[in-house]
């Protein structure tokens, strides 16, 4: 569907998310979710690149027209209701499996807002305003993958998905959802509602007193009083349309919202490390380590010894030409070896290493 009229934020142009969850998840297809849903995940990685020229091209559509072409939204729409079905599939929200594009009865579905005119400078700075809720979605994205396998052995050894799970997971869903639609054009609307949709208070009903105002007189028996019920009439407020819409979290989805959130934090923090720790090819500088662990592998290579200690003073610039004098110790002898970057291909330094040669 395209529009969003009813929702608790329909008037603020947001993506909505509704899930219907099945009372009882089959245990086998949870046991194999993953492997059962890595067509959907090659699928939508292929589909992804489409989506990104077509973006593209809706950019420069919307900066001259002021809206997303039509041609574009459309495709962009599609793409996201799929992305929401397979990630919801996933994430155990639900246990049917998710057809691919168009499937109006799939418990997992999105709702768009009516396109509407975009600011052209919105648009034009639309990927530098989406940064800081692109970080935040990646870091929830991150935390609900850290404590993901401990969430599939609840749901397969239970068969069911607890509330605090359930709201929590579709939460970062939705969250995701909102990141996407908006840096991808199809609402001009920023994130809202991370840890739930807040519940608004009920209007009074015609005819009530408002608070603090007089009581209205005694009436006569038998009056009718304005703005009453009539007798044997029912008072109904309209269901939600899904278990998600409005999104409320209760107080221990929104504690695991948060666990996720830091964990993402964390767990991003840590990536960045490792991936600075492992790329010495890439600096400005080989560490010492690194060349100590390839004068050991050059050494055993050259001499067919292992020795019992490479040492390396200093860290080698990455430079053609750039030279470090280190020490092999070998049966109590102690060698020369002498490491030259002779290359620089990508921005990768290559080396060689000249053993000095022993009588």
């Amino acid at each position: 569907m395209v529009t969003n009229e009813g929702s608790p934020t329909s008037g603020e142009a947001l993506v909505e998310l509704d899930v219907f969850p099945p009372e009882q998840h089959r245990r086998w297809t949870v046991l194999l979710r993953l492997l059962l849903a890595i067509p959907h995940l090659i699928v939508l990685y292929a589909l992804g690149y489409a989506a990104f020229v077509v973006v593209v091209c809706g950019w420069f559509g919307a900066l001259v027209l002021g809206r997303l072409p039509e041609w574009c939204g459309e495709f962009l729409r599609g793409y996201f209701g799929y992305a929401a079905r397979v990630y919801g599939y996933l994430g155990l929200l639900v246990d049917d499996y998710p057809p691919v594009w168009t499937a109006p009865d799939y418990p997992v579905r999105l709702e768009f807002p009516a396109p509407t005119p975009l600011n052209r400078v919105a648009v034009f700075f639309r990927l530098i305003l989406a940064l800081p809720i692109l970080v935040l979605s990646y870091w929830f994205s991150i935390g609900w993958f850290i404590v993901a396998f401990i969430l599939w052995l609840i749901v397969l050894i239970t068969g069911r998905m607890p509330g605090a799970v359930f709201e929590a997971t579709s939460a970062v869903l939705r969250i995701e959802m909102r990141v996407s639609t908006y840096t991808y054009l199809l609402t001009p609307a920023y994130l809202k509602g991370v840890f739930g949709d807040k519940v608004a208070a009920p209007a009074p009903m015609p005819g009530a007193p408002m608070p603090g105002a007089p009581m209205p007189g005694a009436q006569m028996p038998g009056a009718q009083i304005p703005g009453a019920p009539v007798p044997g009439a029912s008072l109904t407020q309209p269901a939600p349309q899904s278990p998600t819409r409005p999104l409320l979290v209760s107080s221990g989805g929104r504690a695991l919202l948060i666990v996720m959130l830091v964990l993402g934090i964390l767990g991003s923090i840590a990536q960045f490390t490792t991936n600075r720790g492992n790329d010495d090819d890439y600096a400005d500088s080989i560490s010492s380590s690194r060349l100590a662990a390839q004068v050991t592998i050059d050494y055993i290579d050259d001499t067919g010894h292992t020795p019992q200690h490479v040492s390396c003073p200093s860290t080698l610039g990455a430079e053609i030409g750039a030279t470090e004098i280190c020490t092999v110790t070998d049966n109590g002898r102690e060698i020369r070896a002498q490491v030259t970057v002779d290359a620089i291909t990508d921005g990768a330094a290559h080396f060689r290493t000249v053993i000095e040669r022993q009588d």
